[in-house]
């Protein structure tokens, strides 16, 4: 019993780390191989401290994270989730109708439905999405 609770909170600890680097680059953007993509707040508000990753994160976990992590019952949940899962169906709708919007007008190519593999390295790079589907 103790090792499945501990596997649990590993797998808990694993998935909130995750959230947070999403978080991070969604909201204080990221830069990687010389190339800046600006995030959310940035985009709206332009370069600012209070835009940094690292206050960002902050911010997020004791005036969001925290706040949840302390209800006493895992009942009190259900707006939020609800919540939740009302913004994942919003963000899913909006990515639709961007992709058919672009696709339709002829900015992007249609996407392909299997991979191209033609070697041994681009077989092996396929491996790499494995933890976002575990996730």
């Amino acid at each position: 019993k103790m090792l499945l609770q501990i596997c649990v909170l590993v797998n808990n600890i694993g998935v909130l780390i995750v959230y947070m680097i999403i978080i991070g680059d969604v909201l204080s953007g990221t830069t990687s191989s010389g190339t800046h993509h600006a995030g959310v707040l940035e985009g709206w508000f332009g370069v600012h401290w209070w835009n940094g990753r690292f206050f960002v994160l902050l911010v997020t976990t004791l005036g969001v994270f925290a706040p949840l992590a302390c209800l006493k019952r895992i009942d009190s949940l259900r707006y939020t989730s609800a919540l939740s899962v009302a913004l994942a169906v919003v963000f899913l709708v909006v990515t639709v109708g961007i992709t058919i919007f672009k696709l339709i007008n002829g900015s992007i190519l249609m996407p392909r439905l299997l991979p191209s593999c033609h070697d041994l390295t681009s077989f092996l790079k396929l491996f790499t999405v494995v933890p976002v589907l575990v996730t």
